[in-house]
């Protein structure tokens, strides 16, 4: 069983005072109302489907976000990235998989929960300027239930997708489901399990948990990369010629965790065990030159890892 502290949900890290405020009861109410702007998206052929980034919004991360046992050598590696300020970007950013017969998100953004600031819940505007409508989408994959990959799938008439499947993995499904685990985490994380159970309940009978290693949709195989989350899933994608990796929050900084992979973040439950998957993630997609695609990867979010040394570096794909 995991060990819950407030370290594993950034508390302290991050001012989240509607995480306290969000119930499984009623669901969420629209926090607030992101502004508009033009919607971000790029997309591009992947085998029979096609791929497309859905930008959500932009997050500010401080560095206090990212830790390890040479803070030295996390500054000097962040400095060799460009980043001297406290403040890192993060983009959200959620993925659509459409071929003849499929539509498929993978996570869904924020929505309105309003956790990180204004300017998020964009995922539907992406839609929309696709033509696609919440209705048309026939599977959700959540890659694990963190607000901002689950958010955006309740609102507050219910769910938001009327006709989606909603695919996660067991181990994920389970965590945020149990009752024990939910009283010992802090009163400040609470939110979190309360958001993850109000999804559950408006999704229902709709809800597939599935075991790692099952092929989820056509070319679509779930695989578990714990550590962020007991039961963080990342997505193998056979695209014919071009085999991508959809590796979620298993990367959280393209610059730092990848000079520096052992790197810890605030929200990760088992730092090492996290750590252990990306490294396990990186030496793979390295020796596979395997498309990666993540949550939190530069918009739009697809490139590739390569070995650098003792370490990797990742490069922002340019495969049209």
């Amino acid at each position: 069983m995991p060990i819950i502290s407030r370290r594993a949900f950034g508390i302290g890290l991050l001012a989240a005072p509607a995480l306290t405020t969000l119930s499984a009861g009623a669901t969420l109410a629209a926090a607030h109302a992101a502004p508009k702007a033009a919607p971000a998206l790029f997309d591009a052929p992947l085998g029979n489907y096609r791929i497309t980034a859905l930008f959500d919004g932009m997050a500010g991360l401080a560095k206090g976000f990212f830790f390890g046992p040479d803070q030295g050598a996390i500054d000097a590696a962040l400095a060799a990235g460009g980043i001297t300020g406290d403040a890192m970007p993060a983009p959200v950013t959620a993925f659509l998989l459409q071929s003849d017969d499929r539509t498929i998100l993978i996570d869904a953004g924020m929505g309105a929960v309003d956790i990180l600031g204004p300017g998020f819940g964009r995922t539907f505007d992406a839609l929309a300027a696709m033509g696609v409508a919440p209705d048309d989408v026939d599977t959700i994959i959540v890659t694990h239930a963190h607000p901002d990959h689950i958010g955006g799938m309740i609102g507050e008439d219910g769910a938001t997708f009327a006709n989606a499947e909603v695919v996660i993995s067991e181990p994920e499904f389970g965590f945020w489901g149990d009752a024990a685990m939910m009283a010992q985490a802090p009163e400040d994380a609470q939110g979190l399990f309360q958001l993850a159970q109000g999804v559950y309940a408006a999704y229902g009978d709709r809800i597939r948990p599935v075991a790692g290693g099952t092929e989820v949709a056509p070319g679509i195989t779930l695989e578990l990369a714990p550590g962020h989350t007991p039961g963080h899933a990342v997505l193998a994608i056979d695209g014919g010629d071009r085999q991508l990796m959809m590796i979620a929050d298993a990367l959280h900084s393209s610059v730092l965790q990848t000079a520096l992979p052992d790197t810890g973040f605030g929200f990760d439950i088992d730092t090492a065990q996290a750590a252990a998957s990306r490294r396990a993630l990186f030496d793979r997609m390295a020796a596979d030159n395997m498309l990666v695609a993540g949550s939190h990867l530069p918009f739009p979010g697809f490139g590739r890892i390569i070995a650098h040394g003792d370490a990797y570096a990742y490069v922002p794909a340019s495969w049209m």
